[in-house]
């Protein structure tokens, strides 16, 4: 493998701009020692963190190998201190674009000019990424003009109203992309559970669901509404008088159940769908991926099958890297799945 060279830059009671000069006095030296070593283009994330836990946010982005962002500029916010520090790195093993981290140690006094501090850093003709993982109070509203998508985790909050709430009044307050981690969590699991009902044979099915049992990691309740909202959106439902309760196009019942379960990781442990009939359809987290299992009517000819789907989970580190990427796609159904989440935790018929 080859082996990865850095260039490094670092000054205590620094100004922006200067960190800008730096910067571009870097790449020149970078380009006429090894012509090649030309800077990324791709995404700019901003990352504002308590200091105290910035170690474990760079892990999470190293961990993203090679989805990380092209310019990484991470603030770290130390409630003690006065004056601005800077440290810009550049990196490439030099048979790739390099990439660039720009580390701002900053006090709670910067945090009314956040922008004027990030935007002489920022690439200005590609996408820019901003992630609050601490939700520092002010940070997000101050950097916003800078942004085009904002990645948040709507699990942060605990109770998943108050998350998913969070996330709606962010689409509403400012014209910004939503890149959920929770949302991001139930990918497999939303591929998995349209794949099932794919076959013509088996849409029917969907027409006569009267339960939907979601089983979550405590503490990742948002994410179990996120997978009912979806299903809600593409299968027409609307909330009942009661809560829990879903009326399908039919006006039938369909009892909603997210259940805490140990998962051993954050996000989903399971899922299962039933039908008037007494026949399911199950997803489980299994060693390597999901075991997907099928159960007939009570009384049906047909057996009970299980298997397992190889390679469905993917991690946190994984979860990040889609994160990063989702930026440059279009919305993915995320925004009809949060308003349907929201309605069927709180609004009756």
């Amino acid at each position: 493998m080859a082996s990865v060279d850095h260039t490094v830059w670092q000054q205590d009671d620094v100004d922006p701009a200067g960190v800008e000069q730096a910067m571009r006095a870097l790449e020149r030296e970078r380009f006429l020692r090894r012509e090649q070593a030309l800077p990324a283009r791709a995404l700019n994330l901003v990352t504002v963190v308590e200091a105290a836990y910035a170690g474990e946010i760079a892990r999470r982005l190293e961990a993203t190998g090679a989805n990380a962002p092209s310019r990484s500029i991470l603030l770290r916010v130390d409630p003690g201190r006065t004056r601005l520090a800077a440290r810009v790195t550049l990196a490439g093993d030099g048979t790739s674009a390099m990439h660039e981290l720009v580390t701002f140690d900053i006090g709670r006094r910067h945090l009314d000019r956040l922008e004027s501090i990030v935007d002489p850093v920022v690439m200005t003709d590609v996408p820019t990424l901003l992630w609050s993982p601490h939700q520092i109070d002010g940070a997000l509203d101050a950097l916003l003009p800078l942004a085009q998508t904002v990645m948040l985790d709507s699990s942060d909050a605990g109770d998943p109203a108050e998350g998913l709430d969070a996330a709606l009044a962010l689409q509403e307050r400012h014209d910004v992309s939503i890149v959920d981690l929770s949302w991001l969590r139930t990918l497999p699991w939303r591929q998995r559970l349209a794949s099932a009902f794919a076959e013509p044979h088996r849409r029917g099915r969907l027409d006569d669901v009267r339960e939907v049992e979601v089983r979550h990691q405590p503490g990742s309740a948002a994410a179990a509404w996120l997978l009912l909202g979806w299903l809600a959106d593409r299968l027409g439902w609307r909330p009942a008088a009661e809560p829990g309760v879903a009326l399908d196009a039919r006006g039938g019942r369909v009892a909603l159940r997210p259940v805490e379960a140990d998962a051993g990781v954050t996000g989903l442990a399971g899922a299962t769908v039933r039908g008037t009939d007494g026949a399911s359809f199950a997803l489980d987290r299994n060693p390597g991926g999901l075991r997907g299992r099928d159960r007939p009517a009570p009384g049906d000819a047909e057996q009970e099958r299980s298997w397992t789907i190889m390679g469905a989970s993917r991690g946190e580190a994984g979860v990040l890297s889609a994160g990063l990427r989702r930026t440059l796609v279009p919305d993915d159904g995320y925004r009809a799945a949060l308003a349907g989440a929201r309605r069927l935790l709180t609004e009756p018929a």
